[in-house]
């Protein structure tokens, strides 16, 4: 995997290789370019996994996709031939390759050795141009094609038939969060000063995530702003860093709720500040599927989220949770609005549809739950390939 730091998919890896059941899988896991911050995540979460880097300096992330490729083609060929001696010393008899640049990496050993070797291809995000030659000739030799969520396998159904699509659902250590949420004493270091940590006058609505356009915290603020006074104690807190960090807070200055609006900045203890909220929130336009929803669920908070692939489609609307949409970005701040409203003012709604969500995350989206599905799919594909 070419990993970017500790991140969403970096912290579903990192509990993936704690959980159980174990099965009777040695599992090695391999950086496209040297990742200090992810190894480290690894080791601290007691992963199993024997860590490998195929080239030994780290590389920062690209401003684009296109730019990650054109970087990564120079030293295509040596990644090639690490990864290779990789397989043949561990005696592989399965690769599991998480995004373009890893595919690109595994592509030529792939079409050498699938007779042999069973590879699956793990992808995170819905995929929008899977009509295009050129996937269909990069994922041709991966035996199972897989996605995070249901909406990230079906748009890979442009690209493969259904019996080479396999569903490997994210899932969360529901009870690792819970212990991590009990730990308050973390919380602190607030980036912008302008709220205190502990406890709140107000309900607190959070929302998780990397700041980028695609996650759309802007229509978040928005609708704080637009709250009627019943609710003007209500406090949004957002947590994570990313390149709309300034423009958000530009945006949070021009609505006049500079008070009301907090930047927590990249944490580490994410669930220790979900337990001090009284509602979480999610206007991401895509995810592959979000783990702050799942997180957030998992600890029994009523949530709001837009009706998105990877974003709702673990909630059911009414039940667990509230699912808005909108045909413009006004339109979503409005129903966001509206569903905040509702929520605020109705305790009672917010304890049924958090126990409800709390007996979802457990049931359906626990990471035993998930380590089963990759299990069985490496049982299937191993075992054509002995």
């Amino acid at each position: 995997m070419r990993t970017y730091g500790a991140h969403g998919g970096e912290n579903q890896l990192a509990q993936y290789f704690t959980a159980e059941p174990r099965g009777e899988f040695a599992e090695h896991f391999a950086f496209v370019y040297k990742d200090a911050q992810c190894a480290r995540l690894f080791q601290s979460r007691g992963s199993r996994v024997t860590q490998h880097d195929l080239w030994p300096w780290t590389r920062n992330p690209a401003s684009s996709a296109w730019r990650e490729v054109l970087a990564l083609l120079p030293i295509l060929p040596f990644l090639q031939w690490r990864l290779s001696r990789l397989i043949r010393a561990t005696r592989a008899r399965v690769c599991v390759v998480h995004g373009v640049q890893a595919a690109l990496v595994a592509w030529p050993i792939a079409v050498l050795m699938r007779r042999r070797i069973g590879f699956l291809y793990v992808h995170r995000i819905t995929k929008a141009t899977g009509t295009s030659r050129l996937a269909r000739i990069l994922y041709r030799p991966y035996r199972l094609l897989g996605g995070v969520s249901q909406s990230v396998t079906r748009s890979l159904a442009r690209i493969a038939s259904e019996e080479r699509l396999i569903s490997l659902d994210n899932g969360i250590d529901w009870r690792s969060v819970e212990i991590r949420s009990r730990e308050m004493s973390r919380c602190s270091g607030v980036t912008d000063g302008n709220a205190a940590v502990g406890p709140h006058a107000g309900p607190i609505i959070i929302s998780v995530g990397r700041l980028l356009p695609h996650k759309r915290q802007a229509i978040l603020i928005e609708a704080i702003a637009h709250l009627g006074p019943s609710f003007d104690s209500a406090t949004l807190w957002i947590v994570g860093s990313g390149a709309s960090r300034n423009a958000l807070e530009q945006e949070r200055q021009r609505l006049g709720v500079r008070e009301r609006v907090v930047f927590w900045g990249h944490r580490a203890d994410v669930p220790a500040l979900l337990a001090q909220a009284t509602i979480f929130a999610n206007a991401s336009s895509w995810e592959g599927m979000s783990n702050a929803v799942l997180e957030a669920m998992a600890l029994g908070l009523p949530s709001v989220v837009a009706d998105a692939p990877g974003v709702s489609e673990c909630h059911v609307n009414g039940e667990t949770g509230l699912i808005v949409s909108g045909a413009s970005d006004q339109e979503l701040t409005e129903q966001f609005s509206k569903a905040l409203q509702t929520l605020l003012a109705d305790p009672a709604l917010q304890r049924r549809l958090g126990d409800s969500a709390r007996a979802r995350a457990r049931e359906r989206y626990s990471m035993e739950a998930n380590r089963q599905r990759f299990l069985d799919a490496y049982r299937r594909i191993a075992v054509g390939s002995a």
